[in-house]
């Protein structure tokens, strides 16, 4: 919703034989708002806050590696990170090369439009769709698109601001995306009169991912997330992102 983070040092005692534990490297794409994304510079966002609260569960410092979302799981595979934390939504082809964390949020994909063009979705969202639809390359929304609505047009973009501002100037007619940016961009742009339809395209689970060989991490991993659901503290960093989740 992946470039130096909280990387910290601890000291060893002299004599002490205890190695520093190694950093938790966290594979993240900044331009998911309001999942992660840069603020000011920095750093922010849900997966942002839970990164950082997952080192302290493992007694272990973050580095967040930027990573281009097309290449996330190759720089997993490769060994350039050790866990995927960037809205990803778990699939079944990606369960193929990535083993999936526990789901720590369920979303799915909303359409953003002009508020003007409302009245042509007003008996639900058509089989061909009017007008080119924005997505955002390599994403699950891409994807569904491609599969549910073949028929109409699409156009694949970086970024989800870059779809905004086509989708502003006229030059596509939606955009379809996770449902947490995209009621990030309807807030953000509400000025340019952009509404969202209020239909839900589909059901699914966003999760973290590590090497399909790394039991260990990956069981870390399901520990923190049930704990942090059973005490309430999950729910708490999804509010503060995410005011609209359920």
């Amino acid at each position: 919703l992946f470039l130096g983070g909280c990387q910290t040092t601890t000291s060893t005692p002299a004599g002490s034989s205890a190695a520093a534990p190694a950093p938790l490297r966290v594979g993240v794409t900044p331009a998911l708002a309001p999942m992660v994304f840069k603020q000011g510079g920095e750093l922010a966002g849900f997966e942002v806050d839970a990164a950082r609260e997952l080192g302290r569960h493992l007694n272990r410092p973050v580095k967040f590696v930027n990573v281009a979302w097309e290449g996330q799981i190759d720089a997993l595979m490769s060994g350039k990170t050790d866990i995927i934390m960037s809205s990803m939504t778990i699939t079944s082809e990606r369960r193929m090369r990535v083993a999936f964390s526990n789901p720590y949020l369920n979303v799915g994909q909303l359409m953003l439009i002009k508020r003007t063009d409302m009245n042509r979705y007003a008996l639900g969202i058509p089989r061909t769709l009017p007008g080119t639809v924005g997505v955002l390359k390599g994403t699950f929304g891409e994807f569904y698109m491609e599969r549910e609505f073949g028929k109409s047009k699409r156009r694949a973009f970086t970024s989800p601001e870059a779809a905004v501002d086509a989708l502003a100037d006229g030059r596509i007619a939606a955009f379809v995306s996770d449902a947490p940016i995209v009621w990030y961009q309807a807030s953000a742009n509400e000025a340019k009169g952009l509404g969202i339809v209020p239909q839900v395209l589909t059901q699914e689970a966003l999760g973290w991912g590590v090497r399909a060989g790394d039991t260990a991490l990956l069981t870390q991993v399901n520990e923190f997330i049930t704990q942090r659901q059973a005490d309430g503290s999950m729910n708490a960093m999804i509010k503060r992102w995410l005011p609209h989740s359920n």
